[in-house]
Parts: structure tokens; C-alpha cells; sequence
């Protein structure tokens, strides 16, 4: 099959990453794949080691582009695939109106990567979303939630609905030294040091700004506890001043986008989680496949990514104090944190591979393909 994959811009973000990771596995399988991005790709660009890759070229201006929508409708003119996939975000809005405007009988798939209604702006962007939703021949989600929200939300039947997991992969063994080596010499931070990972956008709905606050109670008391917060975007200095306002610079390190950083968090004595929204947390899995627990906010599909005091520690949200007592109690049982490590890596394993994903897909895109010819 020729499957042509729709992202926002090639960047290093979940969607973009899973989107890039899938269509290489796909590749692999004996597929044709194209990642297209809909806005130029940033100079720290995501690249498929084995699918195509290209870009639009307009600009994002902040508005609805209808010249993208005749862009997007010319690649898929010339790429002639079998189905479409477009991977959250803006992909929505452009792939049902391409879709519309060619009146090409093309499967569009739409990968629901959050909760949809946590970014509906009123009645008139919700009424918007539901007549493009109307163009979608299936909706893959991330987590029950996610679906369970789409359905209300954007009133696509659950039989076209469904979870398929994000694929992850996962290293024959785990290198926690080398790791840590990495790290050092990245931040100055101790060998004997009790870290913290996070990686993730620095964006409002990561809340990076709570986590800071949070680690300062931490820190008071483990004065050997250090913060690691890998990512980029344009909430990234505001962190950063808060981080000198609050004293902490030598002990929360901003260390900007790492390509690597699902390697690095095998450094990390406990991955943690405090995001106000979330579809199903591919990091808490990238985390998992290294042996590492999680302590997470209860959001979205959390609990499909977390089982409760076997792989990780899932607390209310806005909870400061649950919050820190699940930190605190990992970090002082170093036994039960890695039988929790062992476990979340035996999770990733059985569910979450890559090879069981990109299994499913194929034979998703091979259904829908087959009922269009009939």
C-alpha cells in the first residue's frame, strides 16, 4: 500500500514522532509511506530513516491557509495513496477539507492523539469540528478515554472508533550507567544524585511552571535531588526564570530538545508526570520500556499508561502534597522502585511494540482500502 501520513510540522513532538516512528515500521513491512508536513519543518527537524518525507512550504500565520488545503490536495494527487492518515493537531481541519474539495474516495484516518473536548473553544468551534469529523472513515485513539470523549464530542460512532496503542520500542537491555554518564556530562549533576526525568514540550498544558514549584518542596528536603527537563518551546524561559527566581539553578537543569532523550531517561531514578491534559503519555511508556516508574497527575488516559502501585504512582490533579509523597516514597525504596521499573518495562513489552502497532495499522488501513473498493 501507499499511505500517505499528514503531520503539523515535522518536529520533535509526540504526534510527529509516533507519526515518523510508524511509517518507518510500516516501510519495513513492504509499504510505500510519505510523512508530510504541513508547515515548514523547523531546522531540529524529525526525519524518517526509511519512509519519504516533505513539507509544505506556506508559513503558519494563525489562520485557515485554503492555498495549504490546495497544496495538501496536489501531494495527494501525485502520491496517489491507498489511505490517509492525518496525526492530530491542525492535520484534522486540512485532510477533511482536501478531502472534500478533490472528492477523492482516498480513506482518511484520523489518529486522535488527546482529549478532544479539552480543546474545544466554544459551541461554534465544537459545531465546526463535528461537520469536519463528518469526512473521517476512522478515528485510532490513543486511550479509552480519548475515545469515549471523540464520540461525545465530535459524535462519531464507536463503530468506527477504536484504541490502537502508540508503538514504542524497547532495548534488549537497559544501560542506566551509560546513561548517567550521558547526563553528567550534559548538567552538573552528582553520580550519587536522586534524578527526576521529565520530557515534554514546554507548552501550558505540560505545566512545567507546577512541577518547578513542586520539586522546590522536594528539594528542601533531599538536598541530593536534581530535575531534569528535556524539551523546547516558547514556554521554555518563563521555566527558566522561575528556576533562577527560585534559587534552584544548580539543581533543575533545562537541557533543550535531546534526540536521545528516551535513552537518557534511563538515567532517572523516577519519571514525573504533572500535565493538566493527556491523551495516552507516550513518554510514561519511552520511560517504562527503560525500567523506569513514573509518579503521574490523573489525567486522560494516564491509567492506560500507568497500572496503579505496580508500574508507577498516578495521584488527583492539583494534588501537591499526594504528589510529593508518591516522589518521596519511590525514592526511598529503592527495591520497590525497580520491582515497579522491572514492571513497567514488562508492560511496554506486552502491549505497547512497535511491531504489535504498526501490525494494526496495516490491518486497519487494509479494511478500510477493501471497503472502499466494494
Amino acid at each position: 500500500m501507499r499511505i500517505l501520513q499528514v503531520v503539523t510540522m515535522r518536529q520533535w513532538r509526540g504526534a510527529e514522532v509516533f507519526a515518523t516512528q510508524l511509517s518507518d515500521a510500516l516501510v519495513a513491512r513492504g509499504h510505500e509511506v510519505l510523512v508530510l508536513g504541513l508547515l515548514p519543518a523547523p531546522s531540529e527537524s524529525i526525519t524518517p530513516v526509511r519512509a519519504a518525507a516533505a513539507d509544505l512550504p506556506m508559513p503558519a500565520n494563525g489562520k485557515l491557509n485554503l492555498r495549504r488545503v490546495h497544496a495538501l490536495q496536489a501531494y495527494t494527487k501525485q502520491f496517489q495513496p491507498h489511505v490517509v492518515q492525518a496525526n492530530g493537531s491542525q492535520t484534522l481541519k486540512y485532510s477533511a477539507l482536501s478531502k472534500l474539495v478533490s472528492r477523492q474516495r482516498v480513506p482518511l484516518v484520523y489518529r486522535n492523539i488527546s482529549v478532544a473536548s479539552e480543546w474545544i473553544r466554544g459551541p461554534a468551534h465544537r459545531a465546526w469540528g463535528r461537520w469536519l469529523a463528518r469526512s473521517l472513515d476512522y478515528v485510532s485513539s490513543v486511550s479509552d478515554e480519548c475515545v469515549r470523549d471523540f464520540i461525545v464530542t465530535y459524535r462519531v460512532p464507536a463503530e468506527r472508533q477504536s484504541v490502537m496503542h502508540r508503538g514504542i520500542h524497547v532495548p534488549e537491555t537497559v544501560d542506566r550507567g551509560g546513561a548517567r554518564m550521558r547526563l553528567m556530562r550534559l548538567a552538573p549533576i552528582p553520580a550519587d544524585a536522586s534524578v527526576l526525568a521529565h520530557v515534554g514540550n514546554f507548552s501550558p498544558e505540560k505545566n512545567h511552571s507546577w512541577l518547578v514549584d513542586t520539586f522546590r518542596e522536594i528539594s528542601e528536603a533531599r538536598p541530593g535531588a536534581h530535575l531534569v527537563l528535556m524539551g523546547d518551546g516558547a514556554g521554555r524561559a518563563g521555566v527558566a526564570a522561575q528556576v533562577a527566581q527560585l534559587g534552584l539553578q544548580h539543581r533543575v537543569h533545562l537541557l533543550g530538545l535531546q534526540r536521545d532523550a528516551a535513552e537518557l531517561v534511563a538515567a532517572a531514578d523516577v519519571f514525573v508526570l504533572p500535565s493538566l491534559i493527556e491523551g495516552l503519555p507516550g513518554v510514561v511508556l519511552e520511560a517504562g520500556a527503560q525500567a523506569v516508574p513514573s509518579v503521574a497527575v490523573d489525567v486522560g488516559g494516564t491509567r492506560e499508561a500507568i497500572e496503579q502501585g505496580s508500574t508507577g504512582l498516578i495521584v488527583p490533579p492539583g494534588d501537591r502534597n499526594a504528589f510529593i509523597s508518591a516522589v518521596n516514597a519511590l525514592l526511598d525504596d529503592e527495591p520497590r522502585r525497580a520491582a515497579m521499573g522491572a514492571a513497567a518495562r514488562r508492560l511496554v513489552q506486552e502491549r505497547f511494540s512497535m511491531a504489535r502497532t504498526a501490525a494494526a495499522f496495516e490491518d486497519l488501513y487494509a479494511r478500510l482500502v477493501e471497503a472502499h473498493e466494494h
